[in-house]
């Protein structure tokens, strides 16, 4: 699903149904699976249940959400700082 193809529709992706959930997760921070799944499907249509976990997967391997699992909710995490941004732009 990520990797491009001659064939791949960019507005039925992986990618861009991960955008539109970091989109909707920066102004809300915190939002149950359920609200996020109905986000996606308004904005994607039929083509939202096939990506909305493996989006959920990518956005969480690359850091930006966590799970809350007792409150079955997922929050937005603030992209973390690089180690050139803590060391003032000097390489180590």
């Amino acid at each position: 699903m990520i990797t491009p193809e001659k064939h791949l529709d960019l507005n039925l992706c992986v990618l861009r149904a991960g955008a539109e959930l970091l989109s909707y997760l920066r102004r809300e921070r915190v939002a149950s699976v359920a609200k996020l799944r109905d986000r996606l499907a308004r904005s994607m249509g039929p083509d939202a249940d096939v990506n909305f976990l493996p989006s959920i997967n990518f956005l969480f391997l690359v850091g930006r959400i966590e799970y809350h699992p007792q409150a079955d909710r997922i929050e937005y995490i603030e992209a973390a700082r690089t180690n050139l941004q803590n060391d003032g732009g000097v390489a180590s």
